[in-house]
């Protein structure tokens, strides 16, 4: 991690050198267009936000072009992936890999599903990097992001060492809570309003050739890498965690080195369900119709781990149920999220033997209070 040391171009975002590259990019400009128009100076804060949200993606297509030059000329750097218009496939019917989706990313999908998005990935020697880039100020929600990047890719490259390189901007808050494998580089704030208005207002160009040809420059697709199935895997370990006969949920399955890395991929694991009368004797206050109740077991912080109830609801809402001493805290899941998704295929898992009691529950809350992972 000490050889990876910023350059003067990168710290002040020099686009003198990759300028007519960033031109080549995919850029949604449309709703930025009618503010740049505008000679308003009152801005609102959706404004802002709309500007500041392409500005974040300018900035994210500098650093890559400046990451390409700086990899041309490290040879620390063994293999560097390409993206963008750089690269030469989209993945657009690939079920299952490292890839190139539709935006020109690299993700890594599962049963057709983006399980993780990767600003850039390079390898070293023994180490794969990847990237994260941000213009924000604050970085609670950067660093949350990381634990599921760093679990997935340890899942899929277990030879290597995974580091992260972060760039941020000046004035960025939160440093020291970044993780230990994190290397963080400092830039200028991205001013050049001129370079901004120009990919706005300047017709896109065709027939990009890169430059980047050299074999240390590679394709996602070419990867070789261990294969992670989303939802198979989420099956394998619910029906683990059930095997044995003298446990209603085996929780020392959970506590092997590899399964705290699906914690951080899913957050959550799947261990039972409950018919909607047991869970009315946990949350009485609970109105909405019951379809099915998934129970969990959440991750809530490093050290900390509960029973979290996911609500389906004959309506088709789906609901984040947690029951603390304090509180009950009910929140709505999005419809096009990770965890409908997975209640869905959960539901087709139903069997009256994985069903739970309320004094079953209680048993594994106790149990859970004095849990943790090797």
């Amino acid at each position: 991690m000490q050889q990876l040391k910023i350059t003067e171009d990168i710290k002040n975002l020099n686009t003198s050198i990759i300028e007519k590259h960033l031109f080549y990019y995919k850029y949604d400009s449309r709703n930025v267009k009618p503010l740049l128009k505008s000679e308003n100076k009152d801005i609102s804060l959706e404004e802002l936000a709309t500007y500041n949200s392409f500005k974040g993606e300018v900035y994210e297509n500098i650093i890559y072009e400046l990451l390409l030059n700086y990899a041309k000329t490290n040879d620390y750097i063994t293999q560097f992936i390409l993206k963008g218009p750089h690269q030469n496939r989209v993945d657009k019917f690939y079920k299952t890999g490292l890839m190139i989706d539709r935006s020109l990313q690299i993700v890594y999908k599962s049963n057709y599903k983006d399980i993780s998005e990767f600003d850039a990935l390079f390898f070293t020697k023994d180490s794969l990097y990847f990237v994260e880039m941000s213009t924000s100020k604050k970085t609670a929600s950067l660093n949350k992001r990381l634990d599921k990047k760093y679990a997935l890719l340890k899942v899929l490259f277990p030879k290597f060492h995974i580091r992260a390189l972060i760039i941020l901007t000046e004035g960025t808050v939160g440093l020291k809570r970044f993780p230990s494998y994190c290397n963080i580089w400092i830039t200028k704030d991205l001013t050049d309003n001129t370079l901004i208005k120009k990919l706005v207002f300047n017709r896109k160009r065709k027939g990009f050739r890169t430059p980047y040809t050299d074999e240390k420059f590679i394709e996602a697709y070419t990867i070789t890498h261990s294969k992670f199935i989303y939802f198979q895997t989420l099956e394998w370990i619910f029906k683990k965690s059930r095997e044995k006969d003298n446990s209603v949920v085996n929780l020392n399955f959970f506590k092997s080195k590899r399964l705290s890395l699906y914690f951080d991929i899913y957050t959550k694991l799947y261990i039972g369900f409950l018919d909607a009368d047991e869970f009315l004797k946990i949350v009485p206050s609970y109105s909405d119709y019951i379809e099915n109740v998934f129970v969990t077991i959440e991750k809530i912080n490093t050290k900390d781990f509960d029973i979290v109830y996911y609500v389906k609801n004959g309506n088709g809402k789906l609901r984040r149920v947690r029951v603390t001493e304090k509180e009950v805290s009910i929140k709505e899941k999005e419809l096009d999220g990770f965890t409908n998704a997975e209640v869905r295929f959960m539901k087709y898992i139903i069997e009256e033997k994985y069903l739970l009691a309320v004094n079953q529950i209680k048993q594994l809350e106790e149990k859970l209070k004095n849990f943790s992972i090797n």
